[in-house]
């Protein structure tokens, strides 16, 4: 397969304009874009109790891979019990707070 040069200036302009002029486009960002930072802050957490995946797998009882694919797969969505038991392993809990 020949490699292909791609513009990311170009790309992500072409981007800019679907999510500016789509409705559609605009919400599938914004779902994506909130799902990335709630994942990376189940990271950041993680890393500010000072534990790493596996230390975490003995606390949470979830497997070192279901912690890492909680913590970057997007293709993957836990379950509220799943995250009950990652947060609540390292003292938080799950709770809902309006925007």
């Amino acid at each position: 397969m020949p490699f292909i040069e791609v513009d990311a200036r170009e790309e992500e302009a072409m981007l800019e304009e679907m999510i500016n002029t789509s409705p559609e486009a605009r919400a599938a960002h914004e779902d994506f874009t909130r799902e990335f930072e709630f994942r990376k802050k189940l990271v950041l957490v993680r890393e500010e109790a000072g534990l790493t995946q596996k230390e975490l797998e003995k606390l949470s009882r979830l497997d070192q891979r279901t912690i890492s694919r909680i913590e970057i797969n997007k293709e993957i969505s836990p379950s509220v019990k799943t995250l009950m038991k990652y947060l609540g392993a390292m003292g938080y809990s799950l709770d809902i707070v309006k925007d």
